[in-house]
């Protein structure tokens, strides 16, 4: 690819990868008030489980490929599993929304998990983005 076709959809899955990575070093759970609070980042997974590091694999998976793509003119299949690039971006954003989407009503979720599932939400967004533009449909949205 060349880098002087560098759609937003590229730039938001690229950032929104990152954004993901990063939340997950930041607490996702605090607790305690005044000077002494406790947190937990994505990494810990004696709360989480292993949803902190599947969020931070999609967010490095999505970001990297995506970057290594466009500015690494590395080729890629154009099919994975039978799936584009676009519908794997949608589902895997989709995944990391709902884990970090589901913790955010956890008691003492802090900014890591907004961050995480904000970002997923931008992946998704970029992905429909790019759905529609390789669908060749032109219209713009009507109103109801």
């Amino acid at each position: 690819m060349d880098n002087s076709d560098l759609k937003p959809s590229t730039i938001m899955l690229i950032a929104g990868g990152a954004v993901m990575l990063l939340s997950t070093f930041l607490d996702w759970v605090s607790f305690g008030s005044g000077d002494f609070k406790i947190g937990a980042n994505g990494w810990e997974t004696d709360g989480f489980g292993l949803q902190g590091i599947f969020v931070a694999i999609i967010g490095l998976a999505i970001g990297g490929v995506v970057a290594a793509r466009q500015f690494g003119n590395v080729s890629m299949p154009d099919r994975i599993l039978g799936f584009d690039h676009d519908q794997l971006h949608l589902a895997l954003g989709l995944s990391a929304f709902l884990i970090a989407f589901g913790l955010q009503f956890r008691e003492g979720a802090a900014i890591g998990v907004l961050l995480a599932w904000a970002s997923a939400a931008v992946i998704m967004a970029a992905a429909i983005m790019d759905m529609k533009a390789a669908s060749g449909d032109t219209t713009p949205p009507t109103q109801f």
